[in-house]
């Protein structure tokens, strides 16, 4: 073959070839290479950075992968499309993309070793810390980004909701109208019960399903064979006894050299600005600590003194904390102290610190034979890891390289082929359940070159590789089948509009004078009543209690009328008869407590939002519209 190859490099065709891309190189150079590459479609643009169409599927299917997740196998998918709609995932796409070019202009930061703490802290059980990642699609790099940002994000957003207040006038105008009482009475125009009513002729039924074929097809079904590793299989001759001792020894020591003294500190904290330089800051800070070293208190001066809101009121005492958790310069100066000492002035970016060490925490190393069983458990988890990683990789390749069959596989490990019939791409039972699975077997390259799936480590520990055997098109569902169906939603549909004029007509009779009990008569519906009603009620229909609270407050005497549209699309008539305003002197402190941080936490979110409007307003934003988004 190299031959062959040195041969044809001698043709005049190879050395025409070679003269063009010298040529080329030569006058645009590398980038040349972008002239024949497409780029990927683009969902948005914020700022000149473009949000990819790939980018939003991923995060969609993350998304929605962690509504299975959450809810489990048996949650509709039609739920799940009304939870994650693209539309909403691209706005959220942008808005971080917003607030991440805000937090780098205000250079907000976290430092690695945080980020591994807050990971550290959310996982205790790295198998399910594994599984995690799979289920949202991530690999351990990719989440300690995330996280990072989400962190990064989160700064941004605590310095809305740590700053928001609220006056006392303002929490007392809340309490009475968020806790008024309302009397409303309504007439409840019911379409579940008016399409009871409602007779459906065989004809209508049938000029229906002909004109709305469409409607009325079957899932298009496809039949896959598979084969699955599971990973009880790598692991299970993994004996304790197996675990290579030195292995165990290497393990305990690396853990506990881990385990470094904390150091618990203090500080005072003083602000630069325009009215007080960093000299200035430092100037003060040596007098405080001869003053301190004269005898005066520390704590005393940190509450007097110190301008960082979070520690000032304890004295400046910041706790006990390892390395990585302050800035550098605070940290190399907290770490050179003895217990008992001072600084001198530290400059940070947050201002000028005087920091006090406190104490040094040793921490607590259990022996070895304490550890050993747990260390032990643990290496044969790697191990067992490693084995899957190292199969689902060989499977990846196989898969690959040998893609019009499953037979190397089974050769190669053992596997039984099993089959999977009558799938649809909504299916989420037995392996499809799974969404990276899911993803997999329904690849174009798979549904439609007819090649092996790629090999994917499912959530639940076993690595598939799947193939279609047979696509069985969508067909039209036979009229007997669906007639029923078509039946209740002419009845429904005929319903909705016997709701609404009904509904009218009764507001249109109260209009002109007539008493609500014979509108009752003439409508052949009771009146239902809800005095006293609440905005938090939950056993009144929540439209009514919607519009309820959003009609005027009626004068003395009188009433006011409105119509409310139900979820399912019934109405209801409602008369407001009277409202009440809260007392807000009535309440407890707890209550009055509660409802400050209801109004401070609505604050917080305005002002966020505002934000958001604001960074959208001064930024450039394109974005593919929702239709173009499906």
């Amino acid at each position: 073959m190299l031959q062959k190859m040195r041969a044809g490099a001698q043709g005049m065709l190879a050395k025409v070839l070679v003269g063009l891309i010298v040529f080329v190189l030569a006058v645009f150079g590398f980038g040349a290479f972008d002239l024949f590459s497409t780029s990927e479609p683009v969902a948005a643009t914020v700022n000149g950075d473009d949000i990819t169409e790939r980018a939003l599927d991923v995060e969609t299917d993350r998304r929605r992968a962690a509504v299975e997740a959450q809810y489990g196998e048996d949650v509709p998918a039609q739920y799940i499309e009304q939870l994650v709609q693209r539309s909403l995932v691209l706005e959220s796409l942008i808005a971080q993309a917003l607030i991440d070019r805000a937090a780098a202009d205000l250079n907000l930061t976290i430092a690695d070793q945080a980020v591994q703490t807050l990971i550290r802290q959310q996982f205790s059980d790295d198998d399910y810390y594994r599984r995690f990642l799979s289920w949202q699609g991530h690999t351990p790099l990719t989440y300690q980004a995330a996280t990072a940002e989400g962190e990064i994000r989160r700064q941004l957003v605590r310095g809305f909701s740590d700053t928001a207040f609220v006056t006392n006038r303002e929490v007392r105008g809340a309490a009475r109208l968020r806790l008024q009482r309302r009397d409303v009475a309504w007439l409840l125009f019911d379409v579940e019960t008016l399409a009871a009513s409602v007779q459906v002729a065989d004809a209508e039924i049938e000029e229906h399903y002909g004109t709305h074929l469409d409607d009325y097809m079957t899932d298009e079904r496809f039949d896959f064979d598979f084969v699955r590793l599971p990973k009880a299989a790598l692991t299970e001759d993994i004996e304790p006894e197996d675990i290579d001792q030195d292995a165990v020894a290497q393990a305990y020591e690396d853990e506990t050299a881990m385990l470094e003294p904390r150091r618990h500190g203090a500080h005072i904290l003083l602000e630069v600005n325009d009215e007080r330089s960093v000299e200035d800051a430092k100037s003060i800070l040596l007098d405080v600590r001869s003053e301190v070293d004269a005898g005066a208190d520390f704590a005393a001066k940190a509450r007097e003194l110190s301008e960082d809101a979070g520690s000032a009121a304890e004295g400046g005492d910041l706790g006990a904390a390892g390395k990585g958790v302050f800035a550098a310069p605070f940290e190399e100066a907290l770490w050179a102290l003895a217990p008992g000492q001072m600084s001198d002035p530290v400059e940070t970016e947050f201002g000028v610190h005087l920091v006090k060490l406190i104490a040094i925490e040793d921490p607590e190393i259990p022996p070895l034979e304490e550890r050993r069983d747990a260390i032990v458990a643990s290496l044969r988890d790697a191990e067992g890891q490693r084995r899957f990683d190292e199969a689902l990789d060989e499977m990846k390749e196989i898969a690959f390289e040998q893609a019009d069959s499953l037979a190397a596989l089974t050769e190669s490990f053992g596997l039984a082929i099993e089959q999977l019939d009558g799938a649809t791409r909504t299916s989420q039972d037995g392996i499809l359940a799974d969404n990276a699975v899911r993803q997999a077997l329904f690849a174009d390259d798979v549904l439609f070159e007819a090649y092996n799936s790629d090999a994917v480590a499912s959530a639940d520990g076993h690595i598939v590789v799947g193939r279609l055997r047979a696509r069985h098109p969508a067909e039209e569902r036979p009229l007997e089948e669906v007639r029923e169906a078509i039946r209740s939603q002419l009845a429904n549909t005929q319903a909705l509009g016997l709701a609404e004029e009904a509904a009218f007509n009764a507001l249109a009779a109260l209009s002109s004078g007539v008493t609500p009990a014979d509108v009752a008569t003439q409508s052949g519906v009771d009146w239902e009543r809800g005095d006293g009603l609440q905005i938090d009620n939950s056993e009144v229909p929540a439209a009514i209690v919607k519009t309820a609270f959003e009609m005027a407050a009626p004068a003395a005497g009188e009433r006011q009328t409105e119509v409310a549209t139900l979820a399912n699309g019934s109405r209801a008539v409602l008369v407001l008869s009277n409202v009440v305003l809260a007392d807000y002197q009535a309440l407890s402190d707890s209550e009055r407590t509660a409802m400050a941080e209801v109004v401070k936490r609505e604050i917080a979110e305005r002002d966020y939002l505002a934000l958001l409007a604001s960074l959208r307003a001064n930024s450039s934003v394109t974005a593919i519209s929702f239709n173009d988004a499906q």
